[in-house]
């Protein structure tokens, strides 16, 4: 069989036996010269066949006004005028079918056909089609999907055999095959082709396109190019759409280029101008959208509604907005197509305010009677009501409703919105209103309607229900197992959803992006990090292993369920534009990674990632170190840049930031600055202030914090009983305790207890401490309230209460290794050296500086550098003839210390300070943190260095800060 490729698409609109030389021409009539459709409304018969001119009109001229009708796309007119011939040619029949595949219905081309096939009454008198009427026959076929009718058109034609084939004919067999699916045969009947030509191109081109297989249609295309194949319009249009599809930016650049070298460019064609655009926006080049629109010497609705689409479908909602205010400024009007497009922008941003004017636009225009603007408009306000004032808009759906409830079309699509709408309002009453609705049309069997049905039951709480609805569908699909799933989930019934989701893998089921999304938070919320893993395991097998929602999800439970590594390794499946920032920040700052947080950052700011403020306040609490204080700052610099310090949050994590780097001075001017302070950032900057010696002004913000009346919490009032500790107010300190629960509805936490404990010790109240601990304590097994009587007894050097509270920690932990230690100093003390010889020792310390963005880190096994401990030794030369004292008075405090002969500059702080006064500036402050207490010997020494150094010594122990100016401590000795 000889095949052939062709477009169907290009026949012409009259059969060329109409051009023939011998057929009258138009001109001939120069009234017929400008009939247009807008006025051949008015076109008669009466106007051509006058009775006095010619009393028997001949055929040509019924075939002739056919022609006009057809032209015109009056096709009723056209049928009775056909009707009314007194004799009926080839022609006259070619005519009409060709018309009723122009403009349809195509049921009416074949109804002619068969009609046709049976006229005449005998076979001499019984017309016989020629090629063009096979071709518009099958262009219906093609335009119906009707393959059975297609191919029996076929077999007749080749009946007729192979001389009986030309041009038209070839290319409307393969546009028919194409468009019923049937590709193969397509392609064999291009094959057939001796010597095809732009049409039979074009039509394979086509048929590869239009059934999915656009990689195919680029390759005929490229082998048009080489073959030097005139290219046209609708050509460049086809692999336009194929570069489109594959979203192919790269090759559909340089088929733009050809086009313009060709002639197609800068608005020469505005079919072509309208599908660049479309092309660009799909590949989401909005640069190129922008440039090909403002190029355009005339726009027509196509070419703004791809614009304004274009930004829609890449969320640039308020881009779209604009736009459409132009075009409406412009051309002042608009169709449904624009509307649905704008209201989904609207939808999107939330802004009630500008529906209600398209609201009122849509009644003034009369667009309420077309139903997917009225549904578009319906799903505006359902999606807006979540963020404004249900009381003010709650029935503003059901008013929209009203107007379409009285219509029949899209009632599945309408109930669905509803139910979407009593789901999002949590109501149960109207939510089965609505199901007995959907009874009573026949449109509860409706996919959606069902899917909406369980979503609505799901979220109004009652998932029984949801189950009762998903158990009468016979052959539940996807989007049904996906809402079941989902609604499960809401309702906190994971391991229901997990059955649920096994089940439908059994059924064979596919599952969606919501059913995994779904699933895998059912597996974070049951903690449950092995079923996250296989569900990962069979993710990757499908195609959605670089869908963005599923790979965030996927971060999101390897975040929460400590695998921030793997979290991390996902990151390189999807676009750092398109990165859940926030969860991996979350899930680095939970595992302590503040180094890859920091990385974060810096691929943040290369891709203008996204950041909510809780997550600003994460990366400020990231540089919470003296010794990232530098970070810290940058980390600052950049958000004041992109504008995220207004949110209170944010303002919070900035306080918190400066005040672990030890810079109080700065966290106080960031609170001060605030243009809103929050109750979060009332306790930091309390925090603050106790952490870093200034009680005092601590208890003063409170006073103002409780006059502003900002919510006091649990980390509020431990800090105040740190204050009053600090101070010695213990009354103070023992009446807050005791009635915070009923004043500030906090329940007391042996922080709490272990805050008055301090209290009571500092204060020398030892017989009130035991009562204390005997009748308010609750839990007494808690390590925190013996580590807090243990630190207490070092601060004010007493044995026998240190002792107790080693005792009771190992009591709790025997394998306590501090407590351990400490206890067998505090037995060498008692003369007992064998019970001293049997308890454990303590690892090695260390303490880290930063000098130039970089940490150093001293370790006390390790051996500094010669440079350092020259340093030292010049140190303890100075503090020598400056008459210092070595103060060894220190035993509890120098407990997890080695020992060490001299001044008391062997200690890995000394080493850090010593190799910081090498390196940093002069006066610049030294920054140091240590890994454990400092001792006392130390101590000591650092307060008399900063009478002399001049500059001032901040170390950062695991206990509290150390201020160290003029010879002071900000600790006052106490720590």
């Amino acid at each position: 069989m000889h095949s052939l490729l062709t477009c169907s698409s290009i026949i012409p609109s009259s059969p060329p036996f109409l051009l023939q030389s011998h057929t009258p021409k138009l001109t001939h009539f120069p009234q017929l010269n400008h009939i247009t459709p807008h006025n051949s409304q008015h076109l008669k018969l009466t106007h051509f066949l006058k009775p006095h001119a010619n009393p028997k009109p001949p055929l040509f001229y019924f075939n002739l006004h056919l022609q006009l009708y057809i032209n015109a796309g009056f096709m009723q007119e056209a049928r009775n005028l056909f009707d009314s011939m007194p004799e009926r040619t080839l022609i006259s029949w070619t005519i009409l079918m060709s018309g009723y595949a122009k403009h349809g219905p195509s049921t009416e081309a074949l109804a002619l056909f068969k009609e046709m096939l049976s006229s005449g009454d005998n076979h001499k008198t019984r017309l016989r089609p020629d090629s063009y009427v096979y071709a518009v026959v099958l262009r219906s076929c093609g335009e119906m999907r009707e393959l059975g009718f297609g191919k029996g058109v076929h077999g007749q034609v080749l009946k007729k055999g192979e001389a009986f084939l030309d041009g038209f004919l070839e290319n409307s067999l393969v546009n028919m095959y194409s468009s019923c699916g049937q590709l193969e045969d397509a392609v064999l009947i291009f094959d057939g082709i001796e010597k095809p030509g732009l049409v039979a191109w074009s039509s394979m081109l086509s048929a590869y396109v239009k059934n999915g297989f656009e990689k195919e249609g680029l390759s005929v295309f490229l082998d048009m190019v080489s073959k030097e194949i005139k290219l046209d319009a609708f050509v460049f249009s086809m692999v336009i759409k194929a570069c489109s599809n594959l979203e192919e930016l790269n090759l559909g650049i340089q088929v733009h280029g050809l086009m313009v070298k060709k002639g197609f460019g800068k608005g020469s064609c505005l079919f072509l101008d309208n599908s660049l655009m479309d092309f660009y926006a799909k590949c989401k080049d909005l640069k190129g959208l922008r440039k090909v629109f403002d190029q355009l010497h005339e726009k027509d609705l196509v070419s703004w509604n791809t614009l304004i689409m274009g930004y829609v479908h890449n969320f640039y909602y308020f881009e779209a907005l604009r736009n459409f205010r132009v075009l409406m400024h412009d051309i002042c009007y608009c169709d449904d197509f624009t509307i649905t497009s704008i209201l989904k922008a609207i939808s999107s941003l939330h802004d009630m305010g500008y529906g209600r004017q398209v609201h009122g636009y849509i009644v003034r225009t009369g667009f309420v009677s077309n139903s997917y603007v009225m549904c578009s408009l319906l799903d505006m306000y359902i999606e807006c009501i979540e963020h404004e004032s249900w009381e003010q808009w709650e029935k503003v759906p059901l008013k929209v409703y009203a107007g379409l409830e009285r219509g029949e079309a899209n009632q599945c699509i309408i109930i669905a919105s509803m139910l979407k709408w009593c789901s999002l309002l949590s109501n149960l009453d109207a939510g089965k209103v609505f199901h007995s609705l959907a009874n009573k049309l026949a449109v509860d069997s409706d996919p959606y309607v069902i899917s909406a049905l369980i979503d609505m039951y799901s979220k109004c709480g009652v998932p029984e229900a949801a189950l009762r609805v998903f158990e009468r569908v016979e052959n539940p699909g996807t989007v049904t197992w996906s809402a079941l799933i989902s609604g499960l989930s809401w309702n906190g019934w994971f391991v229901e959803a997990l059955t649920c989701f096994n089940k439908m893998q059994l059924n064979g089921i596919e599952a969606n992006e919501f059913t995994l999304t779904s699933v895998i938070l059912a597996c974070v919320a049951l903690g449950d990090l092995r079923k996250g893993r296989e569900l990962h395991c069979k993710i990757l097998k499908t195609c959605y292993e670089s869908n963005v929602s599923i790979v965030n999800m996927l971060i999101n439970l390897y975040s929460e369920l400590s695998d921030h590594q793997q979290a991390l390794k996902l990151c390189s499946l999807v676009s750092d534009a398109e990165i859940s920032w926030n969860l991996l920040i979350q899930a680095s700052l939970k595992a302590n990674d503040y180094e890859m947080i920091h990385k974060l950052l810096g691929r943040i700011q290369s891709c203008f990632g996204y950041l909510e403020p809780i997550s600003v306040c994460d990366i400020f609490r990231s540089c919470s170190s003296p010794v990232l204080l530098n970070m810290g700052m940058q980390a600052q610099a950049y958000m004041t840049k992109r504008g995220l310090l207004s949110h209170p949050t944010s303002g919070n994590g900035l306080i918190q930031m400066y005040s672990g780097c030890g810079q109080i001075a700065e966290a106080d001017l960031v609170f001060e600055s605030m243009p809103e302070k929050s109750s979060p950032c009332w306790t930091s900057i309390i925090s603050a202030k106790v952490e870093h010696g200034h009680p005092s002004e601590a208890l003063t913000l409170f006073n103002e914090m409780r006059r502003r009346n900002k919510l006091v919490d649990s980390s509020t009032l431990k800090s105040i009983l740190k204050a009053c500790s600090q101070m010695g107010r213990v009354d103070e300190a023992h009446s807050l305790l005791m009635s915070m629960e009923v004043v500030y509805g906090v329940k007391p936490s042996e922080e709490h207890y272990s805050c008055v404990i301090e209290a009571f010790t500092r204060a020398g109240m030892l017989e009130e401490l035991e009562n204390f601990i005997d009748e308010v304590v609750v839990d007494k097994n808690d390590t925190k309230i013996w580590n807090t009587l243990l630190s207490s007894a070092r601060v004010i050097g007493n044995m026998d209460m240190a002792k107790f509270a080693l005792e009771k920690l190992l009591e709790i932990d025997p394998n306590d290794c501090f407590a351990n230690l400490m206890l067998g100093k505090v037995l060498v003390m008692f003369g007992k050296w064998k019970d001293a010889s049997k308890t454990k020792t303590l690892g090695p310390n260390s303490s880290c500086i930063e000098v130039q963005n970089k940490i150093f880190e001293f370790v006390s096994d390790q051996k500094p550098s010669e440079e350092v401990l020259y340093k030292l030794g010049e140190i303890e030369r100075e503090m020598d003839e400056l008459g210092y004292v070595e103060d060894r008075n220190h035993l509890l405090h120098d407990a997890e210390e080695e020992e060490y002969d001299g001044a008391g500059l062997g200690h890995t702080e000394m080493k850090a300070i010593a190799f910081g006064l090498l390196s940093l500036p002069h006066r610049t402050p030294v920054r140091v943190i240590k890994s454990v207490r400092m001792c006392g010997t130390c101590h000591h020494a650092c307060k008399f260095m900063s009478t002399f150094v001049d500059r001032e010594l901040v170390v950062k122990d695991n206990c509290t800060f150390h201020h160290f100016r003029d010879g002071k401590c900000s600790c006052r000795d106490s720590w």
